[in-house]
């Protein structure tokens, strides 16, 4: 029985051992697992902030644009309505094709 004893008492150990190992892994995959998860969460917090500059440098160019034809049409009323007019005309030719 002593042996028994003995080697139950060795088997305890190694299970020990294999569960100890076990949990190290476990703890090193969580902690690869949790600084994957925070750069991932740095990484779409930097897109978003690039996505939002790019978005606000599109708006500020699209009012440029939108300001410096108001202006242009405002100073000139007649070309603006010539042009407008034969842009019409070709659109109206190429779509009834």
């Amino acid at each position: 029985m002593a042996n028994a004893a003995a080697t139950s008492d060795k088997a305890h150990a190694k299970v020990d051992g294999a569960a100890e190992k076990i949990h190290e892994a476990v703890d090193r995959a969580a902690a690869v697992a949790g600084s994957s998860e925070d750069r991932l969460i740095e990484l779409a917090n930097e897109l978003r902030d690039h996505a939002d500059r790019l978005a606000q440098s599109a708006k500020s160019r699209s009012e440029a644009v939108s300001s410096a034809v108001g202006d242009y049409t405002r100073e000139n009323p007649a070309k603006s309505i010539g042009i407008a007019f034969l842009l019409g005309a070709v659109l109206a030719f190429l779509f009834r094709k």
